[in-house]
């Protein structure tokens, strides 16, 4: 039950990756108009980042499916336990970043958390099946 509910998880993930990082590329602006940027603090430097921080989002979003196709349990459960934690952190720093509460920090800090209960359930399936 470990394997898949981890395998699942971490295909969801990637997906979310994967369409998080299309948007970056092609649609920088509205990006960061969705997460509460001021239209007036777009600068060509601003976007360039956010196109290059959606080639970076295209790591996971390809390695999530290949870890959860080939790993083990093993590495299921270290990628599972390591994921919950660094979704709980970055939710956690979002919720204390400055500026205003935008739709998009709001989904972005619900999706981190739900993600990390998602991983936490993954994992919660290992002490019952010993």
């Amino acid at each position: 039950m470990l394997v898949r509910r981890a395998a699942l998880t971490l295909r969801l993930g990637a997906t979310v990756f994967f369409f998080a990082a299309i948007a970056l590329i092609i649609k920088p602006a509205n990006v960061a108009t969705f997460f509460g940027f001021p239209a007036k603090s777009f600068s060509p430097e601003l976007l360039w980042t956010l196109r290059v921080m959606g080639a970076t989002f295209l790591i996971p979003a390809l390695l999530g499916p290949l870890v959860a196709a080939f790993a083990g349990e093993r590495g299921l459960r270290q990628a599972a336990a390591g994921l919950a934690f660094i979704s709980l952190g970055i939710s956690t720093t979002m919720v204390f970043t400055p500026g205003r509460w935008a739709t998009g920090k709001m989904a972005l800090v619900a999706l981190g958390y739900v993600f990390s209960l998602l991983y936490f359930f993954a994992l919660r399936g290992r002490g019952r099946n010993r």
